[in-house]
């Protein structure tokens, strides 16, 4: 697929390094690597013995760290109960904590001995955000994480939908964060500019109730808070429709033109997706998690060889 092509060169030229966590634990995410190395597409960083990798993983581009043996081992400890000490933390806990690979992982992050981290093939959504938000944090101007999901077809331009995995029931304020940080990846990453369509089952008051009002003030709020191009509310045919657009009233770019689509709800966003991949024949690479100090990405457990690599190179995007 050309877009994914595109990506991967893309993602090659950077420098950057990836943690795999999960590398000596789950045959994807060996296999995953051992391309990323094979192909010369990043360098990585995998936990484990060296007696559980072949060649690919003995090169220059890859570190295999033995977590006990780690020289650095206890001064994390350390760095990880003065982090958290406010929170309860004791500095037992911290020394239990840092010989797990998920904390370990984000306090080499977090100093910079890496780039980004990329797992969640076999741990939950929780045990590979937690740390992150606990360790990594959000950005100061992002109070919250979302999960968007990368839409791509052959032969059609790629679409952003958004929360996907994270946010059950967002708030006006959240979705105006989200809609905002939805866009600044479409702009980053993709190259092109967002156009922003604000999801609901009305299209300019057509409708009247407290989930219209809810993306209506978010669609303000986010026009207050960027110059991005993001309207709504609309409903979803006005947003992929010119004529539709015109004719419900929807005078902006957005309308028939949009590639960021924020939904109202988690319920919404993770159907919506899902039909869309299998109906429309969209692959779906995500979810992809914004607004990290330093890109953190969460593996869906039933993710591929190829969506692990194609998630590694979106992180070396996001870097």
């Amino acid at each position: 697929m050309k877009i994914v092509e595109e990506l991967k060169k893309r993602a090659k030229k950077i420098d950057a390094t990836i943690i795999l966590p999960e590398a000596n634990i789950d045959k994807r995410v060996y296999l995953a690597g051992k391309e990323i190395l094979d192909k010369k597409i990043s360098k990585l960083i995998v936990f484990g013995n060296l007696n559980e990798y072949d060649e690919s993983f003995k090169s220059k581009d890859c570190t295999i760290i033995d977590i006990l043996k780690y020289g650095d081992l206890d001064k994390f400890a350390n760095d990880l109960y003065e982090l958290r000490r406010a929170k309860g933390m004791t500095i037992e806990k911290a020394r239990e904590l840092i010989r797990r690979p998920d904390y370990f992982s984000m306090m080499l992050l977090r100093a910079g001995i890496a780039d980004g981290v990329v797992a969640g093939a076999t741990w939950s959504t929780a045990d590979t955000l937690r740390p992150a938000l606990q360790v990594i944090k959000t950005k100061s101007d992002k109070p919250i994480v979302t999960g968007i999901m990368l839409m791509v077809k052959e032969s059609a331009e790629p679409f952003v939908f958004a929360d996907v995995s994270l946010i059950e029931n967002p708030t006006s304020e959240n979705l105006s964060d989200i809609a905002i940080s939805s866009a600044e990846f479409v702009e980053k990453v993709l190259g092109v500019d967002p156009k922003v369509a604000m999801l609901s089952y009305s299209t300019k008051g057509s409708a009247s109730s407290e989930m219209v009002d809810k993306v209506r003030i978010a669609t303000e709020m986010a026009n207050k808070k960027s110059n991005y191009l993001i309207d709504g509310e609309m409903q979803v045919d006005s947003a992929l429709d010119k004529a539709t657009a015109k004719k419900k009233g929807v005078s902006s770019e957005v309308g028939g033109n949009a590639n960021v689509l924020v939904f109202p709800d988690l319920n919404a966003g993770n159907i919506g997706y899902k039909l869309v991949a299998r109906l429309g024949g969209y692959t779906a690479i995500g979810p992809i998690m914004l607004n990290f100090n330093k890109p953190v990405n969460d593996l869906s457990r039933g993710s591929n060889v190829e969506e692990i690599i194609n998630t590694i190179c979106i992180t070396k995007l996001l870097v």
